[in-house]
């Protein structure tokens, strides 16, 4: 019976299936899409830099180190994935350069994984944990945060959850290998620390599809093999370039970059116990003290949901040991697959909430099945205890949303420095009237925001660029176009871009002042 004719009794009314994923998927990408441009206020400087590259690259058709077109961005001098970036660039070409923009393909994707979400744990299991991943993945406090602004590294979960989907399908109908083996190869383009992973995956789901006879030679699984070896053979090159085994590659339209600065250490076997604490932390305490993650008073999943998933996890390891000793294949070894294989990288890198993002996806579809264990168990003795759980989850739903778009997006836009945009515009405004040769900018204000903000020509910025610490790891700028970086002293004439909280010091010093959100423009031009 597929989901157009299933119904589900809901508060003693028969409802289609397809109704209830309607109006979940209404209200998951509303939220995720209202007032994208504007909460949170401000800009992440990861999100600004991954935003700078993309205008640069769809107006001068190089990034801000001259490469045209390069599979890993040299960004901060350590580099950023690429992929954030190049899917931003045909919006920005019908939209402009905007927050909203940039934003977008991190919040589609995020819409579209509801959606997947779904689909993926109906074909694993059935309809009602399919319902129930779905719910708590829309009300998701992790899911929706990370949705609303543009970290390049968080496309990984979506594109992973889109490959697994895929080689799901391909069970069935083996052409959807060649889908499967596209996404998880792009999912290369959105996190370098994911690299040994997508590998690692892809050997244990396809072992485990041999070893339960699903798996069989095709056309379509050479095919997709072929597809995998193509996407990631640029990223090898970048290894082999960047460990000294090539030449960079420079061309028109393609670029394998020498990076300044190759961050060899971040993977290491020798911290596997601190890491291991520190994921463990990070999980059960539902926070890594960065606010853009997420909130402490909201925590990462939701009240009650980790209970869940350790639920979830135990009927996992019970229905793997059962396909294992029966080679008969069952969904929960896929979940356990992904879940397993997000441990095993979190206990080799050092870790935050957005650095192992590949871990809470699986955490949240074995809550959905732990939920859908415990909701069959208390059925038995008390019949209204779906109603019970789906009133309490919308009700968190509502206190969730009541505070991210109130007291949330208040201290998010502190945090982003809402306002630097009109700041760095009403400071080039005054230059232009003015003599003065540089804009100040105060060290609170990472350069990567000035750029976008600016929209510095990259032609300029490579022409005036000069660096206080290259080559390193994130390079600090001295000076770039117009702008220089570290404030002066009081009494010198020019340009300042400043926090609000110092326009005071300013004004009795004579200067004009004028406030932007939590920034400020502090000018005093000779002669005046």
């Amino acid at each position: 019976m597929n989901t157009e004719t299933q119904k589900i009794n809901l508060f003693s009314i028969q409802i289609p299936v397809s109704y209830l994923v309607l109006f979940l998927m209404i209200q998951g990408i509303f939220v995720r899409l209202f007032l994208l441009g504007t909460i949170p206020g401000g800009l992440n400087q990861d999100e600004a830099f991954s935003g700078y590259e993309a205008y640069s690259l769809l107006h001068y058709g190089m990034d801000s180190s001259g490469y045209s077109f390069p599979v890993y961005l040299t960004t901060w001098g350590s580099g950023m994935s690429a992929l954030n970036s190049y899917l931003m660039i045909p919006f920005m070409a019908l939209f402009g350069a905007q927050t909203w923009v940039l934003r977008l393909p991190q919040a589609l994707t995020a819409c579209i994984s509801l959606f997947v979400c779904y689909k993926l744990l109906y074909r694993l299991f059935d309809v009602r944990t399919a319902l129930l991943g779905l719910l708590l993945l829309t009300i998701c406090p992790w899911h929706i945060i990370m949705a609303r602004w543009g970290l390049d590294c968080n496309l990984a979960p979506g594109f992973l959850l889109f490959g697994l989907y895929f080689f799901v399908c391909g069970m069935d109908h083996p052409k959807f290998f060649m889908l499967s083996a596209l996404f998880y190869g792009l999912s290369l383009y959105c996190y370098a620390t994911i690299w040994p992973l997508v590998p690692l995956i892809l050997c244990l789901q396809c072992g485990y599809l041999l070893y339960t006879g699903k798996l069989r030679l095709s056309i379509y699984l050479l095919f997709s093999v072929l597809i995998l070896a193509l996407l990631a053979l640029p990223l090898l090159c970048f290894l082999l370039v960047n460990n000294g085994y090539m030449d960079e590659v420079r061309t028109s339209f393609f670029s394998i970059p020498k990076m300044p600065y190759m961050r060899t250490s971040d993977i290491s076997f020798a911290r596997m116990p601190e890491n291991f604490n520190q994921l463990c932390s990070t999980i059960f305490q539902e926070n890594d003290q960065l606010y853009w993650n997420a909130a402490p008073e909201t925590g990462l999943y939701g009240k009650g949901v980790l209970f869940l998933a350790v639920l979830g996890f135990a009927y996992c390891v019970k229905r793997t040991v059962c396909s294992f000793l029966t080679k008969t294949f069952d969904g929960s070894v896929l979940i356990w697959i992904q879940f397993l294989t997000a441990v095993l990288l979190g206990c080799v890198i050092s870790i935050n909430i957005n650095r192992i993002n590949c871990i809470h996806l699986p955490i949240l579809m074995m809550a959905a099945i732990g939920l859908n264990c415990l909701l069959r168990i208390s059925g038995l003795f008390f019949r209204y205890s779906s109603y019970v759980v789906t009133i309490m989850y919308l009700i968190l739903f509502l206190l969730f949303i009541s505070f991210y778009f109130d007291t949330y997006a208040e201290n998010i836009g502190s945090v982003f420095q809402e306002g630097l945009e009109d700041s760095v515009s009403f400071a080039m405004e005054l230059a232009e009237d003015s003599e003065t040769e540089f804009i100040e900018v105060a060290s609170d204000y990472c350069y990567s925001k000035i750029l976008f903000y600016s929209r510095l020509p990259v032609t300029e910025y490579l022409d005036t660029v000069t660096y206080t610490n290259y080559p390193s790891a994130f390079l600090a700028l001295r000076e770039a176009g117009p702008f220089r970086f570290g404030i002066s002293q009081f009494g010198q004439h020019g340009i300042f871009i400043i926090p609000a909280h110092m326009a005071g010091q300013y004004r009795v010093k004579g200067y004009g002042v004028e406030i932007f959100g939590n920034t400020a423009v502090a000018w005093l031009m000779r002669g005046k």
